[in-house]
C-alpha cells in the first residue's frame, strides 16, 4: 500500500487555526508510527486530527492504509472512499481501494451504464467542484478577452480564429459550471455507506419480521435511499433493494 507523507499540503490547511502546530505534530507522529509498523497507534493519531475537525483527503488516505495493515478492511474502505470524495482523481486512493475491495466477500456487479452517461460522468469526475470552479473562472476570462479582441480587430482571418476560441471557451464555461454544481452536490450529499457488520440480513420491509432477501457482508458499499426509524433502505450497484438496521452501516 502507498502511504503519502506530505506535510506541506496539510500545513496550509492547518495554519488557519490556533491548533495548527499541535495537529501538524500529531500528523508527523502518525506518519512516523506508520513507517515503523505501529499501525494501530498511527490510526489513533490520524483519527485524533480528524475528530478535531480537519477534513483532508491525505488524512483519510493514510488512515485507510493504517487500517488495511491492521486487516480492518471495512475501516480502510470507508476512509479510501472519504478520501476520494474530496479528491476523486486520486489514483493512489483508487488503486488502494480496489485492492481492499478484493478482500471483501460480496462482489457486486454494477448495472451497465449507457456509454454516453459513462463518458459524461468520467469527465465530470476528473476534478472536484473547486477545480471546476477555477476552470470556469479562467475560461470566463478567456471569453471576455476573446470578445474584446473580436470586436476591435479588423482582420477577417484572425477574427475567425478568435470566434472559434470564443465558442469553445463559452462551451467549456457552461460545462464547467454544470460540473461544479453537480460535483458540489455529490461531495456534500452523503448517501453512500459501508456495511460494518460481519453479516447482515437485508429485509423486504423495515421490521425484524420482514422477509430475508439476501445477505451482505462487511466492507460492501451501499446507497441509502430512505429511512424509517432505525431502519435504512439500501440500494446496491446491481439494483437490488432492501432494508437493514441503521447501526449495521456507516455513512462515507
Amino acid at each position: 500500500m502507498i502511504n503519502k507523507i506530505s506535510y506541506l499540503v496539510l500545513l496550509f490547511i492547518l495554519t488557519s487555526t490556533s491548533f495548527a502546530s499541535e495537529a501538524l505534530e500529531t500528523f508527523k507522529k502518525a506518519n512516523m508510527l506508520y513507517q515503523n509498523g505501529y499501525y494501530s497507534k498511527a490510526a489513533v493519531n490520524y483519527e485524533k486530527i480528524i475528530n478535531n475537525g480537519y477534513k483532508n483527503a491525505e488524512l483519510y488516505y493514510n488512515l485507510g492504509n493504517a487500517y488495511f495493515r491492521m486487516n480492518k478492511i471495512p475501516n480502510s474502505i470507508i476512509n479510501y472512499e472519504r478520501a476520494l470524495r474530496l479528491t476523486p482523481d486520486d489514483e493512489d486512493a483508487m488503486m488502494n481501494l480496489n485492492v481492499a475491495n478484493l478482500r471483501i466477500v460480496d462482489k457486486i456487479e454494477p448495472v451497465p451504464k449507457f456509454f454516453l452517461v459513462e463518458w459524461y460522468e468520467g469527465i465530470r469526475n476528473l476534478f472536484t467542484s473547486g477545480n471546476w470552479a477555477i476552470i470556469l473562472v479562467v475560461t470566463l476570462w478567456v471569453v471576455f478577452i476573446s470578445l474584446a479582441v473580436f470586436v476591435f480587430l479588423e482582420s477577417p482571418f484572425i477574427k475567425k480564429i478568435i470566434f472559434g476560441t470564443l465558442v469553445i471557451s463559452i462551451f467549456i464555461s457552461v460545462m464547467s459550471l454544470i460540473f461544479a454544481i453537480q460535483q458540489g452536490g455529490i461531495e456534500n450529499y452523503r448517501n453512500s455507506a459501508i456495511v460494518f457488520e460481519p453479516t447482515v440480513y437485508v429485509k423486504s420491509s423495515p421490521e425484524e419480521d420482514g422477509k430475508d432477501l439476501f445477505i451482505l457482508h462487511e466492507g460492501t458499499k451501499v446507497n441509502i435511499v430512505d429511512a424509517v426509524g432505525k431502519w435504512r433502505k439500501i440500494k446496491l450497484a446491481n439494483g437490488n433493494i432492501g432494508w437493514v438496521p441503521g447501526e449495521s452501516v456507516e455513512l462515507i
